[in-house]
C-alpha cells in the first residue's frame, strides 16, 4: 500500500542537514527535488528503507513517507566562486566583506515590517501616499536612502579626501601605500581625484551585483495564489519582490551618483559648466528622494503609480551628470587644495535627519495619525544650528521632549515588542550599525595611511561617545550576569523538579529569554551616543576641546576598531559558503522578510522557500483526496510552515497537520510583527516581554486568546513541543499548558546530556505528538476518529 501521509521536516536556525533531520547518515539520503542544493527536498534512499532495523529513529511509521526540506543555503551562502586558489579566495573574501555592509540595510528592512501594517489594503484598492509617517512606509524607505548616502560619503572621504587629496599635498605624511593602492604613481592631483571618484561608484555597482545575483538565486522562484484576505502572508505580492527591488535599486544608484558629483563641487572652478552639473546633481538628488517617498510601492501599501520609468530615467540622468562632471575635472584641472565640505559636514547632517526619523518611529505603532514630519525637520535643523549658536540645543531638547511624549507607552502597548516602539528600536540599531561601519572604515584607513591626516570630526566624536556609552552597557550586562551567577551557584528549581544540570540549563535558557530587553537597552544607548555625537560635531563646546579629551579619542579608536573587526569577522569567519551563516538568528530573521525598504538588504529566502513548500504540499494532496501532510517544522522553519499554509488553497487546509517545536512564533515574531505573525494571524493569546531580573522572565499571565487565525484554521491539527531548557523555544499558547502545547523531554532516553534547542524529533514526545496528529492504523480512513471539521475528537 502506498503511503498516504507525507511527513515533511523543515529545519530551523541551526541549518540541520537533511540526513540529520531524517535521523540517518549522509550516505543514506538523496536529493530528489529542487532546482539546486540551496532549496531542496531529500528522502531516504530506496535501498536503505528496507535495510533499517526495526525501531530505528530514521524509520518512518507504516503508511508515512518522510522527507526533509533544506533551505539554509539560501540564507547562509553569499555569492562566490568555486575553487581553492588565491583568486577565488580573494573574491569570496570580498563577498563576505560586502555581506557585512548589508547589516544596517537589513535592520532597516526589518523595521519596515515592524510598522503598523495596513492589513486592509489590497491591490484592488491602491493608495497614493505622500507621507504616511504614522505607518512609516515612506519614512522607512527614505531612511534607507539616507543609509546609502552615509556609506557613499564614508567611501568618498577615504578615497577622495584622504587618498586623492591629502596624500598628494606636499606636507602630507602618508606612509607608502601598498602597491595595489599606489598603481597611479604620482599623477596630478585632479587626476587622482578623478580616479578616486570611481571607487564609490564601483562600490555601489558591487552591491548591486551582490544583491542581484542573490535575488536571481533565492527569490521569486514561482508565484503563489492570492488568498486569505486580511492576512499579509496570504498575498501573492508578499513573495514577488523582483520588480520592487529593481526599482529601488535604480533610485539608490541615482542618489549615490549625484552625491559623488556633489562631493567635489566645492573645489571645482566657478564656471558655467560646473554650475550646471552641480545644480543638476542637486536637483536629481531631491527628485530621487521625492520619488522614493511617493512612488516606491510595497506589498503592504500598493500604489496606483509605479516608478519604473522614473527610476530608469533618473539613474541614466545621474550617470550622465556624473560622467560630465568628472570629464570637466579632467579638462579644467582644479587645484583641490582645501577641505571637501560635503564629506566633513554631510555625515552629521544626514545622521541628524535619520535620528529624527528614528525618534519619530518610536510612535509609529502608538499613533496612527499623520506622522511628525515637522519634528524630523526641526530636529535636524536645531542640530545644525548648534554650529552657530549654543541656544539651539534648547530646540533639540524641546523637540526631543515632544518625541518622548508621542512615544510614551499607551494602554495595550505592552503586548507589542518594546511597548510598541519596535520600528524606532530597530532603526536605531540600523543607524548605529551604519555609522559604526563607516567610522571603522574612515579611522582605520586614515590610521593605516597616515595618522596625521585630517578626518571628519564626526567619526572621531562617534568613536569617543560610543566608547563611553559602551561602559554603561557593560555595567548593565555585568549586573545581569551577577544575578545569573548567583542563581547558577545555588539554582532554585522552578517549573517542576529536575536534576542539577537540568535546572541550571533552565536558568541559562531564562537568561536568553530576556533578549528583547537587552536589545532595547542597546538601541537606547546607541541612540544617545548618536545624539551626543551630532551635538559635539556641530556645537564643539569648550569643555570638549581636543586638548582636554585626547586620551578618550585615542582610546576610543581601539574600541571602535575592535567592534568593526568583530562584526566583519563574524561574516568572514562564518565558515564555508553553504554550511554556516553570519550572526545566526539575526541574519535568518532579516533574510526571512522581503526587501521593501532597502534594495541592498540581504536576500529574502522566503520568496523562494514559501512557494516551494506550498507547491510541494499541494502536489502531494492533489494526488489523492485521502492524502495528508504533516508539516514538521523546527524553530524558524515554523515561520516558513505558517506562511506556506496561508499560501495553500483553502480546500487543502482540512488535510494539513502542523507539528512545531522550538519555535519563537508567539513571543518574538508575534510581538515584533503583529500584523504578519501576531495573535490575530496565529490565533494565540497575547504575551508581554520577559522581565529583567525575575527568576522566570515569562511568569506573567497571558492575554485573552484571539478569535480566528491559524488556530481556528487547524484546530487540534496543530501540536507544538517546547522545553524549559530551550533558549530559543517557547509555547504558542501558554506556559501552563494549552490545547496545542506539549512538554518535550529535557533529556533523551538513555542519555545524560541536557537537550536544549535541537533533537526534538528524536524524543518520545515527538513520536507521541505525531501519533496524535496521524491515526495509528493507516489502513483505515485517515479521518477516522475526527469530527466533521477534520479535527481530532477528544473524549
Amino acid at each position: 500500500m502506498s503511503p498516504r501521509v507525507l511527513e515533511l521536516r523543515i529545519h530551523g536556525v541551526n541549518n540541520t542537514p537533511p540526513h540529520a533531520m531524517l535521523a540517518l547518515s549522509p550516505d543514506d539520503v538523496e536529493r530528489f527535488s529542487g532546482c539546486d542544493k540551496l532549496g531542496s527536498f531529500w528522502e531516504t534512499k530506496p535501498d536503505r528503507v528496507a535495510a533499517l532495523p526495526q525501531g530505528h529513529p530514521g524509520q518512518a511509521p507504516p503508511g508515512v513517507r518522510r522527507e526533509a526540506y533544506s533551505w539554509g543555503g539560501m540564507a547562509r551562502s553569499s555569492p562566490g566562486i568555486g575553487g581553492s586558489g588565491v583568486p577565488s579566495r580573494a573574491v569570496n573574501l570580498l563577498g563576505r566583506i560586502g555581506w557585512a555592509l548589508l547589516l544596517p540595510f537589513g535592520l532597516a528592512n526589518v523595521a519596515y515590517w515592524s510598522r503598523k501594517l495596513p492589513v486592509d489594503a489590497s491591490p484592488d484598492k491602491p493608495q497614493k501616499v505622500w507621507w504616511n509617517s504614522g505607518r512609516g512606509a515612506a519614512s522607512t524607505r527614505l531612511f534607507g536612502l539616507g543609509l546609502t548616502l552615509l556609506l557613499v560619503l564614508a567611501v568618498c572621504e577615504v578615497a577622495i579626501d584622504v587618498y586623492a587629496v591629502q596624500c598628494s599635498l606636499p606636507a602630507a605624511n602618508c606612509r607608502r601605500l601598498p602597491e595595489f593602492l599606489d598603481v597611479l604613481g604620482d599623477p596630478p592631483r585632479h587626476v587622482r581625484v578623478l580616479v578616486a571618484s570611481v571607487v564609490p561608484v564601483l562600490l555601489l555597482l558591487g552591491l548591486v551585483a551582490l544583491t542581484s545575483l542573490s535575488r536571481s538565486r533565492y527569490e521569486a522562484a514561482q508565484s503563489t495564489p492570492e488568498r486569505h484576505d486580511g492576512v499579509m502572508l496570504g498575498r501573492s505580492s508578499m513573495w514577488q519582490g523582483d520588480s520592487r527591488v529593481g526599482r529601488l535599486t535604480r533610485l539608490h544608484l541615482a542618489a549615490g551618483f549625484s552625491v559623488v558629483a556633489l562631493v567635489t563641487s566645492v573645489q571645482v572652478p566657478q564656471t558655467f559648466f560646473f554650475g550646471v552639473t552641480v545644480a543638476a546633481a542637486a536637483v536629481l538628488a531631491v527628485v530621487v528622494a521625492r520619488v522614493v517617498v511617493t512612488a516606491a510601492d510595497g506589498p503592504d501599501v500598493p500604489q496606483s503609480v509605479g516608478n519604473g520609468p522614473w527610476s530608469r530615467w533618473l539613474v541614466v540622468a545621474a550617470a550622465l551628470v556624473l560622467a560630465a562632471h568628472l570629464a570637466g575635472i579632467y579638462v579644467l584641472a582644479p587645484a583641490f587644495d582645501g577641505p571637501l565640505l560635503l564629506v566633513q559636514w554631510g555625515p552629521p547632517v544626514v545622521t541628524a535627519a535619520l535620528l529624527g526619523s528614528t525618534l519619530a518611529a518610536w510612535s509609529w505603532r502608538r499613533n496612527d495619525k499623520k506622522g511628525p514630519l515637522v519634528f524630523v525637520v526641526l530636529f535636524a535643523a536645531f542640530m545644525v544650528a548648534g554650529h552657530w549658536s549654543s541656544w539651539a540645543w534648547i530646540g533639540v531638547v524641546l523637540v526631543g521632549g515632544a518625541f518622548l511624549w508621542r512615544a510614551w507607552p499607551r494602554k495595550g502597548d505592552g503586548w507589542q515588542a518594546w511597548h510598541g516602539a519596535g520600528p524606532g528600536v530597530l532603526l536605531g540599531l540600523s543607524l548605529t550599525a551604519s555609522v559604526t561601519l563607516s567610522t571603522v572604515l574612515v579611522l582605520t584607513f586614515r590610521g593605516w595611511v597616515g595618522a596625521g591626516l585630517r578626518a571628519s570630526s564626526f567619526y572621531l566624536w562617534f568613536g569617543a561617545t560610543f566608547a563611553c556609552v559602551a561602559v554603561l552597557l557593560l555595567v548593565f550586562l555585568l549586573v545581569h550576569a551577577g544575578f545569573f551567577m548567583a542563581r547558577w551557584k545555588r539554582p532554585s528549581p522552578f517549573d517542576g523538579e529536575g536534576t542539577s544540570s537540568v535546572v541550571r540549563a533552565r536558568h541559562l535558557a531564562a537568561v536568553a529569554h530576556r533578549a528583547e530587553n537587552v536589545v532595547g537597552v542597546l538601541s537606547t544607548i546607541s541612540v544617545l551616543a548618536l545624539v551626543l555625537t551630532c551635538y559635539l560635531s556641530f556645537a564643539s563646546p569648550a569643555w570638549a576641546r581636543w586638548s582636554n579629551i585626547t586620551w578618550v579619542v585615542n582610546g576610543s579608536n581601539w574600541v571602535i576598531g575592535l567592534v568593526g573587526v568583530a562584526v566583519v569577522g563574524a561574516f568572514i569567519g562564518a565558515g564555508t559558503l553553504t554550511n554556516r551563516r553570519p550572526l545566526g538568528l539575526v541574519w535568518d530573521l532579516m533574510c526571512f522578510l522581503p526587501r521593501a525598504a532597502h534594495p541592498f538588504a540581504p536576500p529574502c529566502y522566503a520568496e523562494r522557500a514559501v512557494p516551494e513548500l506550498a507547491e510541494h504540499t499541494h502536489s502531494w494532496l492533489a494526488q489523492s483526496p485521502e492524502n495528508r501532510v504533516v508539516l514538521s517544522a523546527h524553530s524558524l522553519g515554523a515561520v516558513l510552515a505558517v506562511a506556506a499554509i496561508y499560501a495553500l488553497p483553502p480546500e487543502d487546509l482540512g488535510r494539513v497537520r502542523l507539528l512545531t517545536y522550538g519555535v519563537q512564533l508567539r513571543p518574538y515574531f508575534g510581538r515584533i510583527f503583529p500584523e504578519l505573525l501576531g495573535p490575530p494571524v496565529l490565533g494565540t493569546p497575547q504575551v508581554r516581554a520577559g522581565t529583567f531580573f525575575s527568576l522566570d522572565p515569562w511568569w506573567r499571565p497571558p492575554g485573552e486568546p484571539q478569535e480566528g487565525g491559524l488556530s481556528s484554521l487547524l484546530g487540534a491539527n496543530w501540536v507544538n513541543l517546547w522545553r524549559r531548557t530551550d533558549y530559543l523555544g517557547f509555547p504558542v499558547q501558554s506556559w501552563t499548558g494549552g490545547t496545542a502545547d506539549r512538554r518535550a523531554d529535557e533529556t533523551l532516553e538513555g542519555a545524560s546530556t541536557v537537550e536544549t534547542h535541537s533533537d526534538y524529533h528524536r524524543c518520545a514526545a515527538y513520536r507521541k505528538a505525531f501519533a496524535e496528529l496521524v491515526p495509528t492504523d493507516l489502513n483505515q480512513s485517515p479521518d477516522r476518529g475526527r469530527g466533521e471539521d477534520g479535527n481530532l475528537e477528544r473524549s
